[in-house]
């Protein structure tokens, strides 16, 4: 952003409209309206930048402002000749009508006026105006604010069909994400880019602003080639971004105002206590106050959230503190009654005075707790400590240290409480000691460790036992963890939800999807994810999003892509609602997961490096390998050994680390196999596989099997065989067919493998197999065969340029003699839908015979003789 501005984006189809308006010959004007700082100006920019450019336009461009409406016609300067002197107006305006008739008649463009502010141009501007577009001299771009009334001079086109009206809103989210991509010149992690949005409510100037705050204060900072923010944004705005309806605001308006902006959302009734209905009305008219339903309550909300920063910026501390105050009073008056009554009643109190009552501050902690708001339960239990020790906000305060990153802190917090804890607390401060030793620094040891000494000390229960499966099966040692978990189950059908049932449901879904049953494991997340959501205190088992990544990573598995992949979605969209750190590196690592087994080489590559960004912003070794490997994975897959692969030796020395994961050998034999040390590479394999295999991880084992397998060891078919057979699911089915069609030597099975992967989404393995057909019938020779390897050739080409680039040695022999140019795709997609060669050649602006040539060429590539067969092939 070196320029201090905004790429131009997001605003493509409101420029086509301007565009597509200016060639209508009965189009006489276009409107611009929005609201302040919504990019009208720009798109009105580049509309003129256009028009006087490609589009061959004269263009002139005004800019109203006040101080220019004094003088009549000055804003007018660039348009008028400056030969033309009356002392008459009447005289004046004539010469220059004569003039501009004159320049139209000699031209064959248009005059492009654009004037911005049109409702700042004095009067003679906007005569003159009228007077030209009468004449259809000129054609006339202009923006008005929201609010302001339309000019004399655009009613009556109005009326005449002969003016376009482009209301611009607000951008969407994802149009603010494009805008801020290609503004940064690089990725930027979604967590990032969905704070911005709402900071700015898609407002474009605003987002300017807050990003060039982030940037200068180094807030948004790249981390691994990613921009991430390091810290929330800036709580301030320049007054630069107070719209004319917030200065205007005055008296009681203006109180209300300042009190939604300090306090947030707060009832009707409250609102009514500082203003009347009318007044009310009156700024819902403005757009300055919405109001929602929350249940059966009414509540008041300030329409935009620039606002709410503009405001707060010019509110003293003493003011803020007695609107906060105020607003403790009638809350407290009312009873408090509401469910979230604690969790604003601590915030305010917090804010005015920077204490409130310990009993409440924890109560609202485990309010924020269950809206998954990290870090308000982190201020609100760090201010609970400062009253004396308190077991429960201990682990509030230290599980929102971890999640924000800060495991030193985080871990050093928790182990005071651990240290102090007594029943009901002790085995939740065991609990969640464990996972941060396990997931920050990868101390598996200590994590253990800390579980057993809180068995010793409360006795064992069903919570340490899920948590600590839960724990073995991140570390690949699923053998062991079944045997933890196998006393604790079966669990008992329609019991109420309880912590140890979400938390023996997740160790569940663990194991089960590294034994290979994929299935089971998808029926174990969504029970473990209901049961999470209804539980009213989620302070042993936190974040019910835990177990969505895993459902969508058991989806893969079980080679449901499409369901995978909405589960993904859905789960991060709903965690970037209320962000929990941690959380979301996981679902940019399976969100690449399903990337790379569709064979989305580029975007797998674009998660793994955001999830490894954000985990090592967060702190968490653990989730930071497990990115890496994958992105190692993804580079590997185009035949590129990433300078990363260094930065995963040195995780993975010990093979009962958390970090020394089936993923992690996978990649860097992968990576070496990029470098021609094929040897080594299978060695590594094998290797993992075998140890996969012994601790109980058969999902990793078949994977790294499968690997040998993709790579032409026929030894490894029936390894291969005899995990799929014991697996679940059609992913594990086709392995096995796969390994069976190896095994023979039969190109046809290979094919109907291919069919298999094509229609489960994994188009990279379908190109493999084709690839693998291919070279067993040229081997074989014959004519039939020759004609079949050539479709099959042509349809792995097909396949793999859906494919981001892939490189996979399964890949190193297709010969591109076969591969179809551009124009012969073309030709070919439109001769197998049934158009002539005359139809083609008119649509694609060439002659009959060229056409007619291409297509003999196609049909020697393709094996076939005539337009039927192009059909069925092109319908593979």
């Amino acid at each position: 952003m070196g320029s201090g501005r905004l790429h131009f984006a997001g605003r493509d189809t409101e420029l086509a409209e301007l565009r597509r308006a200016l060639r209508r010959p009965a189009c006489k004007a276009v409107m611009i309206t929005g609201e302040h700082g919504v990019g009208k100006s720009r798109l009105a920019e580049e509309f003129s930048t256009w028009a006087g450019g490609r589009g061959g336009h004269r263009v002139v461009r005004v800019q109203a402002t006040h101080s220019a409406r004094a003088l009549p016609l000055s804003a007018l300067a660039p348009l008028l000749p400056s030969d033309v002197y009356a002392e008459e107006p009447a005289e004046f305006f004539r010469r220059v009508r004569q003039r501009m008739a004159a320049h139209r008649a000699s031209a064959t463009t248009r005059t492009v006026l654009v004037v911005d502010d049109i409702q700042l141009l004095d009067p003679a501007s906007l005569a003159l105006i009228a007077l030209l577009l009468a004449d259809s001299s000129l054609f006339l771009a202009v923006t008005l604010p929201d609010g302001a009334d339309w000019p004399d001079v655009l009613q009556p086109l109005w009326r005449e069909d002969a003016l376009h009206h482009i209301p611009l809103s607000a951008l969407g989210e994802e149009e603010s994400a494009r805008l801020l991509i290609t503004t940064m010149g690089g990725p930027v992690a979604a967590s990032a880019l969905r704070a911005l949005w709402e900071a700015s409510g898609g407002n474009a100037l605003c987002l300017r602003e807050l990003l060039r705050s982030a940037l200068a204060d180094g807030r948004l900072s790249r981390v691994h080639g990613v921009w991430c923010l390091t810290r929330p944004l800036a709580p301030v705005l320049p007054n630069a971004l107070l719209d004319v309806r917030l200065r205007e605001l005055a008296g009681p308006q203006r109180t209300l105002m300042e009190l939604l902006a300090v306090c947030g959302p707060i009832g009707l009734r409250d609102g009514l206590e500082y203003v009347d209905a009318d007044a009310l009305a009156g700024l819902e008219r403005q757009q300055l106050v919405e109001s929602r339903l929350d249940g059966r309550r009414e509540q008041l909300t300030l329409a935009h959230p620039m606002h709410a920063r503009v405001l707060r910026a010019g509110i003293t501390r003493l003011r803020a503190r007695t609107l906060l105050l105020d607003q403790v009073g009638r809350v407290r008056g009312y009873g408090a009654r509401r469910a979230d009554d604690p969790l604003a009643l601590a915030r305010w109190e917090l804010e005015a005075t920077g204490t409130a009552d310990p009993a409440l501050l924890v109560r609202a902690a485990a309010q924020a707790l269950h809206a998954d708001d990290v870090d308000t339960m982190c201020r609100l239990a760090r201010a609970a400590l400062v009253h004396g020790p308190n077991t429960r906000a201990g682990l509030m305060l230290g599980e929102a240290l971890g999640q924000r990153g800060e495991f030193g802190e985080g871990i050093a917090v928790l182990e005071d409480a651990f240290a102090a804890a007594r029943e009901p607390y002790l085995h939740t401060a065991a609990l969640t000691l464990a996972v941060h030793h396990f997931y920050g620094p990868g101390n598996m040891t200590r994590a253990l460790a800390v579980l057993d000494e809180a068995g010793r000390r409360g006795g064992p229960c069903a919570e340490m036992a899920g948590w600590e499966a839960t724990l073995l099966t991140s570390a690949g040692r699923t053998a062991r963890a079944r045997t933890v978990l196998d006393p604790w189950l079966p669990l008992s059908e329609g019991a109420e939800p309880s912590d140890s049932g979400v938390l023996l449901l997740q160790a569940r879904l663990r194991v089960e999807l590294s034994s290979g049953r994929p299935e089971d494991a998808v029926r174990s997340g969504r029970a473990a994810h209901a049961a999470h959501r209804m539980l009213a205190d989620r302070s042993a088992v936190f974040y019910p999003a835990r177990s969505l990544y895993l459902v969508a990573a058991s989806l893969l598995e079980a080679g449901r892509f499409d369901e995978a992949e909405r589960a993904a979605s859905e789960g991060l969209e709903g965690l970037l609602r209320s962000p929990v750190p941690a959380l979301v590196v996981w679902f940019g690592w399976v969100r690449g997961r399903i990337a790379l087994d569709r064979g989305r080489c580029a975007e797998a590559v674009a998660h793994f490096r955001e999830a490894r960004a954000q985990a090592h912003m967060c702190g968490h070794r653990y989730a930071e390998q497990r990115a890496l490997a994958g992105l190692v994975l993804a580079e590997a897959y185009v035949g590129r050994s990433a300078p990363e692969t260094a930065g995963l030796a040195s995780g993975s020395t010990d093979p009962h680390s958390p970090l020394a994961q089936a993923d992690t050998l996978r990649a860097q034999a992968w990576s070496l196999r990029c470098r021609g040390r094929r040897h080594e590479a299978e060695a590594a394999l094998r290797a993992g596989a075998e140890a996969a295999r012994a601790e109980g991880e058969l999902a990793g084992a078949l994977t790294l099997e499968h690997d040998l397998l993709r790579w032409g060891d026929r030894d490894a078919a029936p390894r291969v065989r005899e995990l799929a057979d014991d697996a679940q699911g059609p992913y594990a089915a086709a392995r096995a067919a796969h390994a069976r069609a190896v095994a023979e030597r039969d190109p046809d099975a290979l094919v109907a493998v291919a069919d298999a992967w094509t229609a489960m989404g994994a188009l990279l393995l379908a190109a493999e197999s084709l690839a693998g057909a291919v070279e067993l019938w040229r081997a074989s020779g014959g004519a039939a065969q020759e004609g079949a390897g050539r479709r099959a050739t042509a349809r792995a080409h097909a396949l793999r340029r859906q494919c981001e680039d892939a490189a996979t040695p399964a890949l190193a022999d297709l010969s591109t003699a076969a591969e179809l140019s551009p124009r012969e795709r073309e030709i070919a997609q439109l001769a197998a839908h049934g158009h002539t060669s005359r139809e083609i050649a008119d649509q694609c602006g060439l002659s009959v015979r060229t056409v007619d040539n291409a297509l003999g060429r196609v049909y020697r590539k393709l094996g076939i003789h005539d337009r039927g067969s192009l059909g069925r092939v092109w319908a593979l």
